[in-house]
């Protein structure tokens, strides 16, 4: 079990991610911000990506979303959320299983009803103000709308 203390993680924004027929902006946030230089490969995340959504998007899916891959202090967890029905959000939390050869996939966590933890909500809670501000404030799903919501995006200290 995690402390009862909180200490700021570092987040920073990566090149957004194409995968399955979506666009998702993308995260690595960091527990011990001196690993803050090790940043992904942009395939390799695209491809865990992938593993997650699976499908291209559905009817009431939107071909956007976002992703957050969090270094944590114990492991490593993919969120991967997409947008729905114009004011809903689809998201899977997964976490890292490193095989003998060092190859990483992402499984369903043990405890599938959680959501995020305390630092991943506030990369959640600004996105969810980027879709408002960029889409739904505006009324339409554009292709200005997508590109101003995937220009929106976070780095610093949650």
């Amino acid at each position: 079990m995690n402390p009862l203390t909180y200490s700021p993680r570092l987040v920073k924004a990566l090149p957004p991610v194409e995968a399955c027929g979506r666009v998702l902006k993308a995260y690595a946030m960091f527990a011990q911000p001196e690993h803050g230089s090790t940043l992904p490969e942009p395939e390799w995340l695209r491809q865990h990506a992938a593993s997650v959504l699976g499908e291209p998007p559905q009817e009431g899916d939107h071909p956007v979303g976002f992703l957050i891959l969090h270094h944590g202090k114990e492991a490593d967890y993919l969120l991967v959320s997409q947008w729905y029905d114009a004011d809903m959000l689809k998201h899977w939390v997964r976490g890292s299983v490193v095989d003998a050869e060092g190859g990483t996939t992402f499984v369903p966590l043990a405890q599938r009803d959680l959501i995020a933890c305390v630092w991943e909500l506030e990369i959640i809670r600004f996105e969810r103000d980027a879709w408002v501000n960029t889409v739904l404030s505006q009324g339409r799903l554009d292709q200005v709308a997508i590109d101003a919501y995937l220009a929106t995006t976070f780095s610093g200290w949650v």
